[in-house]
């Protein structure tokens, strides 16, 4: 294994704050290489030094240095022009020469984080772009991962000098170029960022600086300081005899410190050219590829982007910033704030990672999901995603019917379930619509019907804030059901039904309502009533054919056409959500190779007689 050995500070910094082993080491890289051997789509270097910076990034996370691998070589695919200048362009070494990047190659004290300065105003915005800058940095920052221990392992402040900015300048700096460079610099990079200092900022800065800060967590926002020409207050950070001479200190001249780099670069010219093959081809990823326009917005730009005080969460984390009115609900009903959220899904994500049985999403705005529903309790949440995913091993005929099978789309043509896409306030819990009556049980299952409901609540709940924020509403509507309908629903599916929709669910059901109910509905609502908490069986009301009764809980408005509403008619609904899985085809691609394997479960495997009765059905089930 060859990974230079860390001097004694480093090693200990390492071990305390970056849970590094050294007895662990050899396993972990070769847990990365294994993986790394299985992407069909990822073309990426294997250095074991290489993959120790990527560990030590991540604090030995496999998950998240995986994931930081992954999209570390996406954005050479999807921008590319972040990597277009070569040592081979003669432009590179113009760029170089203007000194607009330079890491200092001393440090303040062992230990301590390594130090860049970042002058954009030395260059010509008429002549260079910022992508063109980029490159020559993220090459020179190659060569730090490999080589530099200091940057690796206690990461790298930046002095961001703004002298001589002009506004040709500013205008480079669009919307898409912030976001690419955050996802890049905080996301895809495998050093952390210990701070950025602000010098000599011009007027205008604070728009920019702004919009650039919302693209930040919470505790890289925490570690911005403007300083303008107070370089005293700047020293108290950054000790001044570590600067180059320009800045008062003693670390050499800028023409120093540029000789040092121009000599670093040709010294690494041949391994720099080698890295240039690596990169990601989206054609053969497993799953969805990644795309400009997945990553940084539409085509690789931004359709609307608004940089304001709702832009509360790191966009680069991918999730949604919620609308005011619903991030004060979250917050209040739901206990979120953007601290929690981020260092939840981390949470989640680390323990999937342990789980040997369990293959889960770990998405962002999926793990953000489970956490609302579970109002943030953390146990809680583990314990829902264990169980949404169990539910695939332990009842698969409720996920047999997938959205490329013809029967999908049968069943959802006839509109047996239907989620009203309306509300009437911003607030209001999501409609869904169920009519057992307009499917035929001699031609379809009460497990199909439920296989096409799951697919369109797995989109709801990564697509729609207002339905996980606020819950959801159910309305039975039992005209045209028949005994045979009724036969389907047996006290074993009625069970299944139950965890599903109040165990599995990430949404919190605010009430069902019931109408044209048959005779004899009572006996079977008494039964489903025997499997539910206290809570839900208070939500529980038969309106039968008083439909005024009604409109007291769910608007008239929101509701169908035939239901004397003006959300649309039936068809109307079913072609939105035609159109809504069609969109999703690809990413509900993917969601069918997670589950769980329970033969690897630690401790007791769930199997359906533990989770519903023996077989998946009861013995003898007790009804008061």
């Amino acid at each position: 294994m060859s990974v230079r050995p860390l001097p004694p500070v480093l090693a200990e910094k390492a071990r305390k704050e970056l849970n590094e082993d050294p007895q662990r080491l050899p396993t972990d890289l070769q847990h990365i290489k294994d993986w790394i051997a299985k992407q069909p789509h990822l073309k990426a270097r294997t250095d074991d030094q290489w993959l120790t910076t990527f560990l030590r990034a991540c604090k030995f996370s496999l998950e998240r240095a995986k994931e930081k691998i992954d999209l570390y070589y996406s954005v050479r695919t999807t921008a590319p022009d972040f990597f277009q200048l070569t040592p081979k362009n003669p432009r590179f070494w113009e760029i170089l020469e203007t000194g607009s990047f330079l890491p200092l190659p001393q440090v303040a004290a062992p230990g301590s984080p390594k130090v860049s300065i970042i002058r954009p105003g030395r260059y010509d915005p008429d002549k260079v772009t910022i992508s063109e800058v980029l490159s020559v940095s993220n090459t020179i920052e190659k060569i730090m991962y490999l080589e530099d221990d200091d940057a690796v392992v206690s990461g790298v402040m930046a002095v961001l000098d703004l002298e001589g900015v002009t506004m040709g300048h500013f205008l480079q700096m669009t919307p898409l170029q912030m976001k690419k460079m955050t996802v890049v610099g905080q996301d895809a990079t495998p050093f952390r960022m210990k701070g950025v200092h602000y010098l000599n900022t011009p007027t205008g800065f604070e728009t920019v600086f702004n919009a650039m800060k919302a693209l930040l967590n919470e505790k890289n926002k925490s570690r911005l300081y403007v300083h303008n020409k107070n370089y005293e207050a700047m020293y108290e950070h950054i000790p001044k005899h570590m600067l180059t001479a320009e800045y008062g200190g003693n670390a050499g001249t800028e023409k120093d410190i540029i000789d040092y780099w121009k000599k670093k670069v040709q010294e690494y010219s041949e391994w720099l050219e080698e890295d240039m093959q690596y990169r990601t081809d989206e054609f053969k990823r497993a799953g969805k590829a990644k795309t400009a326009e997945s990553m940084f917005g539409a085509e690789g730009s931004f359709r609307q982007l608004q940089f304001g005080p709702n832009v509360n969460l790191l966009l680069t984390m991918s999730v949604r910033p919620l609308s005011p009115v619903l991030a004060e609900k979250a917050r209040l009903e739901l206990n979120e704030d953007a601290k929690k959220l981020e260092d939840g899904i981390q949470y989640l994500k680390e323990w999937i990672s342990k789980q040997p049985h369990l293959r889960a999403r770990t998405d962002d705005q999926w793990l953000a999901t489970f956490l609302r529903g579970c109002k943030f309790s953390l146990e809680r949440a583990k314990e829902k995603i264990d169980l949404n995913y169990s539910l695939r091993s332990t009842a698969p005929e409720l996920y047999s019917i997938n959205h490329r099978n013809p029967k999908f789309k049968e069943i959802l043509n006839l509109g047996s379930g239907l989620v009203l896409p309306k509300s009437l306030n911003p607030t209001d819990p999501r409609v869904v619509l169920i009519r057992p009556g307009a499917y035929d049980p001699a031609k379809y299952s009460l497990t199909d019907v439920m296989s096409v409901m799951g697919t369109i609540m797995r989109i709801m709940y990564v697509e729609d804030d207002t339905f996980v924020v606020c819950g959801g509403v159910n309305i039975m509507d039992l005209e045209g059901a028949t005994m045979a309908h009724a036969a389907q629903a047996s006290p074993a599916m009625m069970k299944k039904m139950t965890v599903i929709g109040q165990d599995a669910s990430p949404t919190r059901m605010k009430g069902s309502h019931y109408l044209n109910t048959p005779p004899g509905f009572e006996t079977i609502l008494n039964i489903g009533r025997s499997f539910l908490n206290e809570k839900n069986r208070n939500r529980l009301h038969v309106h039968n054919k008083d439909y005024e009764s009604l409109y007291k809980h769910v608007p008239r408005e929101i509701l169908p056409t035939e239901y004397g509403g003006n959300g649309g008619t039936f068809q109307e609904i079913i072609d939105y959500w035609q159109k809504k899985v069609e969109e999703y085809s690809d990413w509900l691609d993917e969601d069918l190779k997670y589950g769980t394997d329970e033969a690897k479960r630690l401790g007791k495997p769930k199997t359906a007689q533990d989770m519903f009765g023996f077989d998946g059905s009861f013995r003898q089930l007790e009804f008061d």
